[in-house]
């Protein structure tokens, strides 16, 4: 494997131009009908106001909600989805939310096994500036076997190794911790994995990928496919972006078993049109579904014009023909893998919604996708009924979703005419018929220019929240204190 062992990543400089443009992103929701979420997820929530100054620097003991203190009933009350099928949310006990502090570090990504309640694992990057024009970041993961209240020391799946900035995190059974991101390989980077069977103590021999020619993307997700009934149970899929043609990145897929034995295939992406003919995708999601399938979501804007030199850049006005969210079913039969021509899943209004969305399979066979616009997270199915989720007031950003049975967790941060950064939530008990009112997490916030000044991509870009044996778990970026990694643990 060629990686970029002791050099400075100049791939992260490149990347500090996304910096703030994943904080303003605005989104729209949408979800696309394939198979069957994981049924070991569920969650709950609870509201304050926030404070008027920012909460001091974290310790290692948790900030808690306790979980008999009622739900107020603020007027952040989110848009009713049409038709709205109730006037209230089912009847469900107060939530309890504890928000712990994981580590310094951004870009947090988080996965719970679903196997083994109260285990739980958030990778993080560490960056390190060398000068004023190239850093270096080494990947750290850190295991939780108590639900998030505490952490274990950090692991490197890749050593100590200067690589990229998106590593991704997946449980399959047996206590098997998947991890992506990519390495340093020929000109740029390509995509690696490798996998943890003893709580990140060690990790297997790394799998490069050499499917495709190395760029300066990937950006990857991965998911595994945990449904016992499954005919791929236990399989990991892994998905990225690359540069397929001077017309736009790709959507590259891997599927493996073992983690040694890989295959491969693109998604058929629309072929373009004479008005325009470019088209650039990023923000990939991927999830498994019970009947063997899974799901990819992605970005994308047709374009007059693009630019491989300017990757991020799509124009204005008449360059842009359409932007918004398509999605993809993937097949895996064991040794070929396969993906369907995509469907448009949802509008966006601009081109920072790119940078974050949620996707998530429910077990009655739909994959609910949350995305950004106009302000507003906005949440659904595909082909089915959409819902606005916002706080009057506040600009909503970057939602990150997760379900178990019939209820169903969104959270996202929202921003005040001051900069001012809050992290709230919601929950659905009924299938997403109704939602609670949209509560903050913790009343701490923090400074939008703040962060922009000192972290990179807005302190977290690849950030998600899991479902799994009664507890939700959401990990976010945040600023209050430095750059921080946060985890809040909801319990219904």
């Amino acid at each position: 494997m060629n990686s970029a062992a002791a050099k400075p990543n100049r791939r992260i400089r490149l990347l500090a131009a996304i910096g703030l443009v994943a904080i303003l992103g605005s989104a729209a929701v949408g979800s696309v009908a394939v198979a069957t979420l994981r049924t070991a997820r569920a969650g709950a929530a609870t509201t304050s106001e926030p404070s008027d100054t920012p909460t001091a620097a974290p310790s290692d003991t948790p900030i808690s909600t306790p979980s008999d203190t009622p739900i107020p009933t603020p007027s952040d009350t989110p848009t009713p989805a049409p038709p709205s099928p109730s006037a209230s949310p089912t009847a469900k006990p107060a939530p309890s939310v504890h928000e712990y502090f994981v580590a310094n570090g951004t870009e947090p990504a988080t996965a719970a096994d679903p196997f083994h309640p109260g285990v739980v694992a958030v990778a993080s990057e560490n960056i390190t500036w060398h000068s004023v024009t190239s850093g270096c970041s080494r990947p750290v993961v850190r295991i939780s076997r108590d639900n998030g209240a505490n952490w274990g020391a950090a692991s490197f799946p890749w050593g100590w190794q200067c690589q990229d900035i998106h590593a991704v995190l997946a449980w399959g059974p047996n206590g098997r911790l998947w991890a992506g991101n990519a390495v340093g390989s020929g000109g740029g980077v390509a995509m690696s994995m490798t996998y943890s069977d003893d709580l990140g103590k060690s990790w297997s021999k790394r799998f490069l990928e050499h499917f495709n020619p190395p760029w300066v993307g990937c950006f990857p997700a991965i998911t595994v496919d945990d449904w016992p009934n499954s005919p791929n149970y236990g399989t990991v899929y892994v998905a990225y972006n690359w540069l397929r043609n001077k017309y736009g990145p790709g959507v590259s897929l891997m599927a493996s078993k073992d983690g040694s034995n890989w295959v491969h295939t693109e998604v058929p992406l629309d072929p373009g049109t004479a008005t325009y003919p470019y088209a650039w995708r990023i923000g990939y999601r991927i999830e498994a579904a019970p009947d063997g399938t899974a799901v990819v979501s992605f970005y994308q804007a047709t374009l007059k014009y693009w630019s491989t030199a300017h990757i991020f850049d799509e124009g204005s006005g008449n360059n842009i023909g359409r932007r918004g969210y398509e999605t993809s079913l993937v097949h895996f039969d064991g040794k070929k893998l396969t993906a369907d021509r995509p469907l448009w899943a949802a509008d966006v209004d601009h081109d920072t919604a790119r940078w974050q969305s949620g996707l998530a399979v429910d077990d009655a066979g739909h994959a609910w996708l949350a995305v950004e616009t106009r302000g507003k997270v906005r949440l659904g199915q595909v082909g089915g009924a959409w819902r606005d989720i916002s706080v009057p007031g506040k600009y909503s950003f970057k939602p990150s979703v997760a379900l178990s049975g019939r209820t169903i967790f969104v959270g996202w941060h929202a921003r005040d005419n001051s900069g001012h950064v809050y992290t709230y939530y919601t929950l659905s008990y009924d299938g997403g018929e109704t939602f609670l009112p949209p509560a903050l997490v913790n009343k701490a916030w923090w400074s939008l220019r703040a962060a922009d000044n000192a972290a990179m991509n807005g302190v977290g870009l690849r950030e998600n929240a899991d479902f799994a044996n009664g507890m939700i778990y959401y990990t976010y970026g945040d600023y209050r204190s430095g750059t921080g990694v946060y985890m809040a643990q909801i319990r219904p």
